[in-house]
């Protein structure tokens, strides 16, 4: 009997503990819409000559982890379009991700305060396009008429900075965000080098405090 009792009193200790904990936790929930600018970087000095950005957008949902702090962590689910454009022959691209950033916000204290940004991320590709090649215009990557081998997974480090203003139980936050993969995209046998895509995001996220400050 004791040893029950005993029992319960710890479950009920642990319970309450945990429930405390969960409400400091300060969760916030939210969203991100921006625009997209993509370039592409080719090991080949001369081919970065003929290429040029092209312009995308991104949406998403954000988790956010103690934004009120000087130290937040965000992770995010994206569908983003980028890609960039060639000025002769080979026709540019359009590519089209579902990525998953996770990045780290150092802000400071004030109601309306500057951001510095940071993460990585990882990304799948969900569609290819080749755009402008002559006498064939838009078609898949996959089609014979090209024929692209590329990876269809990248990962990418990002660094940007912000803007977050306080809105009650809420934040609204704009951010400029570049973007760098460390894959290479270029899978093709010959020739080997290096294309790695490029992108400058200016975005602005929404979030709802779900604990702790939002109480």
């Amino acid at each position: 009997m004791i040893r029950h009792t005993l029992t319960a009193i710890l479950c009920t200790a642990l319970l309450t503990v945990a429930e405390k904990s969960l409400n400091a936790q300060d969760i916030w929930i939210g969203g991100r819409l921006g625009l997209v600018g993509g370039a592409v970087w080719f090991e080949d000095e001369e081919a970065n000559d003929m290429n040029r950005p092209k312009a995308g957008f991104q949406i998403g949902g954000v988790v956010a982890y103690r934004s009120r702090s000087i130290l937040s962590m965000q992770a995010e689910l994206w569908y983003v379009q980028k890609g960039w454009t060639e000025t002769q022959g080979g026709g540019g691209r359009r590519l089209t991700y579902v990525e998953l950033p996770l990045f780290l916000a150092l802000t400071a204290p004030w109601t309306t305060a500057p951001q510095l940004v940071a993460g990585v991320s990882g990304s799948l590709e969900l569609g290819c396009s080749v755009t402008g090649v002559p006498h064939v215009g838009s078609v898949s990557c996959d089609n014979p008429q090209v024929q692209w081998q590329h990876t269809k997974a990248q990962f990418a480090t990002w660094l940007g900075l912000g803007v977050r203003r306080r809105l009650g139980s809420s934040q609204l936050s704009v951010q400029l965000l570049g973007n760098l993969n460390l894959t290479n995209l270029n899978s093709e046998p010959l020739p080997r080098g290096h294309v790695r895509l490029l992108s400058v995001t200016l975005s602005a996220t929404y979030v709802i405090g779900l604990g702790g400050t939002a109480r």
